[in-house]
Order: C-alpha cells, then structure tokens, then sequence
C-alpha cells in the first residue's frame, strides 16, 4: 500500500512540475489540477446517481470554456497551448470518460483520490495522450512495483530513443520541406506543403506516442497504441482506426455510438441507418475538430472529415446493396478499387489538414489541381509503403538494439551540429 502511494504521489507530482514547467505563469497551471480535483469530487454523486451526468459533464465543459475562452480574452489567463494551460483538454476528456464509465457501473467509483489524480496527471500521457482507461491504470498502479528487467530496458528503452529521434530529427526533414512548399507559388507549392505538413503531424505524434507508451511502461503502466501506419488505411473510415487510436476510440465510445443510437431512437428509421450514420459522423468530427481548438479553422477543419466519413459509410451501404455481398466484396479485392479507396480515404486527410495551416489569401482555384497532385503522389507512394512495411520493420525488430544505439548517435550529433527540432503540435492544436 506505501509503495502505491509513493507511486501514485510521484506521478501526481510529476505531473504538476511538467505543468508548472511549461506555464508562462503560477496562475495558468492552475486550471489543470482545479478540473482534476473537480472531477474527482463528482465520481461518487454520479456513481450514486447516474442522472446526474448530464449535468457534471456540462459543468466540466463549462468549466473548460472558461479557462480555455472565457478567462483568457478577460487578460486573466495565458491562450491555451503551449505556455498555456497545458494538459486541461487532456483531463476533460478522461473525466468525462470515468464519469460515464462511473454512470455505467463500469468504473471504480470508491478509488481514492491520490490514485484518481496519478491517472488524470500521469506525466507521459499528460500533453497528449494516449488516452487510457482508470480501470487499467488501477490495476497497474496496484501491482507490486518491480524495477524494469533488462529485456524491459532493452525493448522500451529502445522505443524511448526511437520517439526521441522520430520527433526531433525525422520531422524536421517534413517540416523543413512543408515551409519550402508555402513559399513556392501555386498548385504545386500547395501540394508540396500539404503533403509534408502531413507528414510531420504523422511522424511528430507518433513518435510522441512511441516515446509515452514506452516511458510509461518502464514506469509499470500500460498504455494503449496509438499509431497503426495509417497511411496504409484502406478508405476514408479506415484512416481513424489507425490514427490517434485511443481519441478515435473514446469519439467512438463516448460521442459517435450514443448519437447515433439517440437518432435511431427518435426517428425509428432503422433502415436508414446508414444517412443517420453520416449525420453522427458529421456531429462527431465537429466536436472532434473543435476539441482541438476553438475557432472555424478547427470546425471546419473537423466537419470536413465528418462529411467525408459519412460520404464514406453510405457509399459503402449502398454498394454492398446494389452488388449483394458477394459483389461488393469482388470489388473491393480489385487493385483499382482498393487503390482509389485507399488514396481517396488519405488524399482527405490531408487535404483537409489545409484547413489548419493554409493562409486565407491563399485559398484559390490552385487548391483542385494541388488535390490531384497529392492524389497522384499518394498513387504511387502507398503501394510503395505497404510493400517495404513489413520487411523494415522485421529488419528494425531484428536489429532493435543495433538501430537504438544509431538513433542515439545520430541524435546527439543533430543536436550537436545545431539543428533546431521542429515545433511541437501545440503550434497547430
């Protein structure tokens, strides 16, 4: 029991310096623990009475408004992102998911608060995820502690080099090719950018998330994958089962299935399910997109993806439809099928990543052409990746020691030859 305070009060404390670290002033990490201390106090009312979700999680999204839009445009606060109130988006979105899960009965309503707190603010996680269930970190925080083995060292030490050098080295590449591309006129500029932008975003959060998932598990907690090559994905819906896994599964679990099961309900339109879908879907990556920030970049940005899911899901329906299930599954094993659904499902996302970067004087006719010159990049590039997948990561599995002790090499000799590692997300999100 000591030893899971200890741990529990060591996380907790990590997590308020990483806050207070990166916080322009005292005043701006305050919102971040003052959200966790108010979730935590409404656990057991809601447990006890479940009709009482609605309004804790209003109160919770208010409280998140406030800080996030409310107090900073009064001068009282620092905006949100980096120098903000980091972390507070993070800890809304786990409060809301322990509460349902504590409406539900699935949660550990009597958990103290000290273990409640190590989760909300467990330091690897706490910027951007990923986003795990109290339950598992529970359970973990309640095993014996046991200093990490060697092959512990060897598998998730590894995977700490590999984030490190994904997110300060192999990004900047992407970042340095995305600013060429905004300097460069027209069309080809545009493609250039939104292919490299992309790029960045993927090798950025992934490697973050390697290096969370891996400190996290020298620590003795599990962390959910959060990457699963999604330029492999093979249509539009696919993208987000390899995306940002874990936030794809709590949109799913939280928002997208009690939507769509709250439409079903009132409009008794079964049989139209797949056009109740795609209005969930719409909803879902609009509050998707203006989680990430508030403003019309970010709805757009998220309404974007919603339409294009939800054009998705009733194409989808209405093939399998009209060729009958044997059909629509010979189609889809076709290679000029496959191909275009899996360049039209990546194409989207970046292209709609645009949204978030593309200056509003340059919004012209030059984005069409530039779509189709990502399209015919994407064309050749993802067959490409698919086939060299799997035998480099065989190759780097095989040889992980081999490949860590040169990742660390070249890292150290970036650093030491001056390069600047790119910006991290919060420049965007």
């Amino acid at each position: 029991m000591l030893a899971r305070r200890a741990r529990a009060g060591a996380f907790v404390a990590g997590g308020l310096a990483l806050v207070a670290w990166l916080a322009p002033t005292p005043a701006a990490m305050l919102p971040v623990p003052a959200m966790a201390l108010a979730g935590c106090a409404m656990l057991r009312p809601v447990a006890a009475r479940p009709r009482l979700l609605p309004a804790a999680i209003a109160a919770l999204v208010g409280l998140f408004l406030l800080v996030r839009e409310g107090l900073p445009a009064l001068g009282l606060l620092p905006p949100i992102g980096l120098g903000g109130s980091i972390g507070l988006s993070y800890v809304m979105f786990r409060l809301i998911q322990l509460l349902v899960d504590a409406a539900e009965g699935e949660a550990p309503a009597d958990a103290p608060p000290l273990p409640l707190l190590a989760w909300l603010l467990f330091p690897p996680s706490l910027l951007a995820g990923p986003i795990g269930r109290a339950q598992d970190f529970l359970e973990d925080l309640a095993a014996p502690a046991a200093w990490p083995s060697r092959e512990d060292w060897r598998r998730h030490g590894a995977g700490v080099v590999g984030g490190l050098f994904g997110v300060v080295v192999l990004a900047a590449g992407p970042w340095w090719v995305f600013r060429q591309g905004l300097a460069a006129p027209g069309a080809f500029g545009l493609a250039v950018a939104a292919l490299a932008f992309a790029t960045w975003l993927w090798i950025s959060f992934a490697g973050y998330s390697r290096l969370a998932v891996s400190l996290a598990a020298l620590m003795g907690v599990r962390l959910p994958e959060n990457f699963d090559r999604p330029w492999a994905a093979e249509n539009m819906l696919a993208v987000w089962s390899r995306w940002h896994i874990s936030l794809s599964d709590w949109f799913r679990l939280y928002v997208f299935n009690p939507l769509l099961k709250g439409l079903l309900a009132t409009t008794g339109a079964t049989k139209q399910a797949h056009w109740l879908g795609a209005v969930a879907y719409a909803g879902t990556f609009l509050l998707m997109g203006l989680w990430h920030g508030i403003g019309w970049r970010f709805a757009l940005y998220g309404l974007l993806l919603g339409v294009a899911a939800g054009v998705n899901k009733v194409a989808q329906t209405l093939l399998a439809r009209r060729l009958g299930k044997a059909g629509y599954a010979s189609l889809k094993r076709r290679r000029d099928y496959a191909l275009a659904s899996a360049v039209g499902g990546v194409g989207t996302f970046v292209m709609a990543l645009m949204v978030l970067w593309l200056p509003v004087a340059a919004v012209s006719v030059a984005i069409l052409p530039a779509g189709l010159i990502v399209a015919a990049v994407l064309a050749v590039a993802l067959p490409a990746g698919r086939l060299a997948a799997d035998p480099a990561t065989n190759w780097m599995e095989a040889h992980r020691g081999g490949v860590a002790i040169a990742q660390l090499v070249l890292l150290a000799a970036a650093l030491a030859l001056g390069l600047a590692p790119p910006p991290l997300l919060y420049q965007f999100f």
